[in-house]
């Protein structure tokens, strides 16, 4: 197939996912196990006692996948790796025919596991780089020996040509780093993404932002900002610019401008359905009682339901170009989906004065 119809051929796909609404892309948390204890995670340490989903009924929610029309799979936690399960797993999402990307902190990854990753051949294995030095790393982690063991992990799966992606977090503990982080990333021709924003919990405890770092202006990834930001200034009618810089948004009716609820969804390791990784509400369950098919209807519904309300003022907002709302976010922080969230406005405030 030449790329030209390649690309046409993607580009229905995705646009029949919005038509017909069904869920292109699903994001599956495994576990919320972890061996790292990072005080900005948004996941609540009580979270790890929770039961998880046993190996039969993962692939049970994965042929219902399939039958719905998903593709892109996305594998996360808490820890997949932490599953003495997970090879098993991706193997069988790969006989599905799904398209998977695995995020990981990577220090579970040893030889053979990179052989099998090899192997398997994944899109991409997406590993979250906290620092480049060692103090700064374990100090995030809060786990001894990470640092050796991440970077023996991305060495061992770089030399057997596994696609891979890194993530970073902005804090207080790495923000001198974060260039050192992105040009690592760039010396193995590596897709680097940089979250400068920290989510609340998904019990509601603000206890990330203490640990906030602020992105210098003179870095790779400020400077890509500030040029999106002066792009923004010249068209103001764009969908969006990039997932991990800022949004603008043309069309105020289209609060979920995400996909949420449209093509795109999430599923806990107890195997429920929910919008997205950052809200645990609505969730609801899908080996009891109702299929995934009507588990996917009802949130459909539930999305579709929510409207601009008398809490909605970002259409009157002269931050809204810089701000990273939405209605997970605002529904975390107020308990309603079209408040407006502080942190955002925080985050916008500082952009808009860059």
């Amino acid at each position: 197939m030449k790329a030209q119809s390649y690309n046409t051929f993607w580009q229905r796909i995705h646009q029949e996912a919005k038509t017909k609404a069904f869920p292109l892309r699903v994001m599956f948390e495994l576990t919320y196990k972890c061996n790292f204890r990072c005080r900005h995670c948004y996941v609540p340490l009580s979270y790890r006692k929770k039961e998880e989903l046993k190996t039969k009924e993962i692939f049970s929610i994965l042929d219902q996948l399939v039958e719905i029309g998903c593709f892109y799979l996305g594998f996360t936690g808490g820890e997949p790796f932490m599953r003495k399960d997970i090879m098993d797993i991706l193997w069988y999402a790969k006989r599905c025919g799904f398209e998977i990307i695995i995020y990981t902190n990577g220090s579970l990854i040893d030889k053979r596991m990179a052989d099998g990753l090899s192997l398997l051949k994944p899109n991409k294995v997406d590993i979250t780089i906290p620092a480049m030095s060692k103090g700064a790393f374990e100090r995030i982690t809060r786990m001894r020996d990470s640092h050796r063991k991440v970077f023996g992990a991305i060495d061992l799966l770089h030399k057997r040509g596994v696609n891979l992606g890194f993530k970073t977090c902005v804090l207080k503990e790495n923000e001198s780093e974060i260039k050192d982080i992105q040009d690592f990333a760039h010396s193995l021709g590596a897709f680097h993404r940089l979250d400068d924003m920290l989510s609340l919990r998904l019990d509601g405890s603000e206890e990330p932002y203490r640990y906030r770092g602020i992105l210098e202006q003179n870095s790779v990834a400020g400077n890509t900002y500030h040029a999106a930001r002066n792009a923004s200034r010249v068209s103001r009618s764009t969908s969006h610019v990039t997932r991990d810089t800022c949004y603008l948004v043309s069309d105020t009716r289209d609060l979920f401008r995400c996909g949420v609820g449209l093509s795109q969804g999430a599923i806990t390791p107890l195997g429920e359905l929910k919008m997205c990784l950052m809200i645990d509400y609505p969730k609801y369950k899908i080996l009891k009682q109702k299929s995934l098919e009507e588990t996917w209807e009802k949130l459909k519904r539930t999305v579709a339901s929510v409207k601009p309300d008398k809490d909605y003022k970002c259409d009157r907002c002269g931050l809204q170009p810089y701000c990273k709302w939405c209605p997970a976010r605002a529904w975390l922080s107020n308990r309603s989906f079209t408040s407006c969230e502080p942190e955002s406005r925080r985050w916008a405030q500082r952009k808009d004065n860059h």
